[in-house]
């Protein structure tokens, strides 16, 4: 039976790299909860528009500049990810959350430390084969924070999948082209992608899960992907017809296919990580653990759509 810490005393939650496009859903969703204290890292001085919420400032580079930041018993949200020094970043909140004694520390990954693999669906138990210098970043920092933590504090890594959502950078590119861009070459795109998988996944679901791993009692160097890949529409095709269909556009022609093998040719001589077209990523082992999310895929990329007419259209 699933257990969950006791909401009824009070929390302390420290947020570290909660300036970003997740950090802002995160920090919306937890000045919700009652008898909770946040804290937020940040690198210069902010007022606080939530009355929980409390900004200090630190950087992870600089150890001494934690102290404070982190209390006995408090539960720590890492989302930060630097341009560099990332090893000496991890070392130092490594260090910091035991010397404080922490409780827990939710890591915030990625999905694609899997690297570069043949698997149809990608698991926790896949084994990891990270092919670009970021892959292979983000993997390091898991098994640097996975030996650090051993009997210090407890460790849970969440692998989210592509995030997308309204002020993310995550299909903008996709429906700016749309928008904005020649019909031709979106023509040739749609040919040649097809339906190769997307992998996306609302923001919404992340944060969802990263709260629920907040409160999840009994939970030690455990890994959890979060996906939308049990959507149908979570490919090329779908993703880019519901978006032309919001911004009132269509093909004059239609579509003509691209075999596969030529896209995944052409995945591999281009340098991408991934080449597998159809490759997905599971996340039955969080949701075996009662977790559910709470926004579909569909109402994800809708909400997306009207954000972008509202906010990005001129």
């Amino acid at each position: 039976m699933t257990r969950y810490h006791d909401n009824s005393k009070m929390h302390n939650i420290v947020i570290v790299g909660g300036a970003g496009f997740i950090g802002d859903h995160l920090l919306r969703k937890l000045s919700e909860k009652k008898n909770t204290e946040i804290r937020v890292l940040i690198h210069r001085s902010k007022s606080a528009s939530y009355s929980n919420v409390t900004f200090f400032e630190g950087d992870l580079l600089n150890l001494n500049s934690l102290d404070g930041l982190f209390s006995k018993g408090c539960t720590v949200i890492n989302l930060a990810f630097l341009l560099e020094n990332n090893d000496v970043a991890v070392r130092n909140l490594a260090s910091a959350c035991a010397s404080s004694q922490v409780r827990r520390l939710i890591h915030c990954s990625t999905a694609v430390v899997a690297g570069r693999t043949d698997a149809e669906w990608i698991s926790e138990n896949t084994s990891c084969r990270p092919y670009t210098e970021y892959e292979r970043t983000k993997l390091r920092i898991e098994e640097a924070l996975l030996d650090s933590a051993s009997g210090k504090f407890e460790l849970v890594i969440l692998r989210p999948t592509a995030v997308f959502g309204t002020d993310g950078k995550n299909l903008l590119k996709l429906v700016n082209g749309l928008s904005k861009g020649s019909i031709w070459i979106n023509y040739f795109k749609s040919c040649l992608f097809g339906r190769r998988s997307m992998n996306l996944v609302c923001v919404e679901n992340v944060v969802a899960a990263l709260v629920f791993l907040l409160d999840l009692d009994f939970v030690h160097n455990e890994i959890f992907i979060v996906a939308d890949d049990d959507s149908s529409i979570n490919n090329y095709r779908d993703i880019e017809d519901r978006l032309l269909g919001f911004l009132g556009k269509s093909y004059l022609f239609p579509r003509v296919p691209v075999p596969s093998p030529i896209l995944r040719m052409l995945l591999f001589v281009t340098g991408k990580s991934s080449v597998n077209t159809s490759v997905k990523y599971s996340d039955k082992k969080l949701a075996a653990l009662g977790f559910r999310k709470p926004q579909s895929l569909e109402e994800g990329i809708d909400t997306f759509a009207l954000w972008f007419k509202k906010s990005c259209i001129d």
